[in-house]
């Protein structure tokens, strides 16, 4: 991912403001991101609450820099990754109304490889989470693939951070932008695992990135919003068809977040379907959102990286996609 460590200006003032006001509560706040009226706006989605999160648990624990996000069925547990080669796992409180109400830490673990050592530097970097046998009634025999950016692959761990394999490496890899890797990893109906890189690759034009499946049979050419240095930040399933999640940062000023489907054809096309933009320009209070998963009943968490930096948030939204494809 780019360098994104100096936030917007516009909400600078605010989102300081913000965390003058929790930073000292080592708890997750309830928060929105925009007013009911601006929240209504948006046809495609409907929102079921936001949680600000801490930087720190009592304990110490670091909870910055979260990347994507898992969601555990049989379980009923969330996993949420960290660039810094974290895996943290937590439950979720729902009203009787389904608006997300709170968010309760469980423990934290160190990514590490199959011979038990922890993952450092430009190898800690995830970025992208699917996980396997979360819904399929058993309890226990969950794995996580995760994705990495910098040394670009992928790889599946134990609910522990445990490595339960070596890395694997693809061609489809091999011409991404220096920190703009596997940024987005889904789990799709008659394609199986599908990767999505998060900016161009090298020769392409800026308007398009390469989504593919992890076997390397297929691969398409995904179009990039229009807004100015749009980037593809999560992958999820959204019925036959992918959700996607993009990010569009302008130094200084301007952040907006696009929801959209993209249908997949087998024969490499790719028909894309705006759901919500969402700009700090229009009244939207977002961050830099990263993370898509999909929790059940149509609804779906998202999380925003705050790259460590106190003007910035870590939020956890949650939405349904009220759309249906045509």
């Amino acid at each position: 991912m780019p360098d994104r460590s100096t936030p917007s200006m516009v909400l600078a003032g605010a989102m300081l403001a913000g965390t003058l006001i929790i930073g000292c509560s080592a708890v997750p706040q309830p928060t929105s991101l925009a007013s009911p009226e601006l929240e209504a706006s948006t046809p495609g989605v409907s929102w079921c609450g936001t949680l600000t999160l801490p930087s720190q648990w009592q304990d110490g624990t670091p909870v910055g820099g979260l990347s994507d996000l898992g969601w555990d069925e049989d379980e009923s547990m969330l996993f949420l990754i960290s660039d810094r080669g974290w895996l943290h796992r937590a439950r979720l409180d729902f009203t009787g109304s389904g608006e997300l109400r709170d968010y309760q830490p469980l423990d934290t673990y160190p990514l590490r490889d199959v011979d038990g050592n922890i993952l450092e530097s430009a190898r800690s970097e995830a970025e992208s989470l699917v996980l396997d046998h979360a819904d399929d009634g058993i309890r226990g025999n969950t794995q996580l693939v995760i994705g990495f950016e910098r040394d670009a692959r992928w790889q599946r761990f134990f609910p522990s951070g445990l490595a339960s394999e070596l890395a694997h490496r693809s061609p489809k890899l091999a011409d991404t932008q220096p920190n703009a890797g596997l940024e987005g990893l889904a789990r799709l109906p008659g394609y199986g695992l599908i990767g999505g890189i998060e900016s161009a690759p090298e020769g392409w034009p800026e308007t398009l990135t390469r989504l593919f499946t992890l076997d390397g049979k297929r691969e398409w050419r995904y179009p990039l919003a229009s807004d100015s240095h749009s980037a593809l930040t999560a992958l999820e399933r959204l019925d036959d068809d992918l959700l996607v999640l993009e990010r569009a940062y302008t130094p200084p000023a301007s952040l907006v977040i696009n929801l959209r489907r993209a249908t997949l054809a087998k024969n490499g096309s790719v028909t894309v379907t705006d759901l919500a933009r969402l700009s700090n320009g229009d009244g939207w209070s977002v961050d830099n959102f990263e993370g898509l998963t999909l929790i059940g009943d149509g609804r779906y968490l998202m999380v925003s990286d705050d790259n460590f930096s106190v003007l910035q948030r870590t939020l956890i939204s949650c939405f349904a996609v009220t759309d249906k494809p045509h």
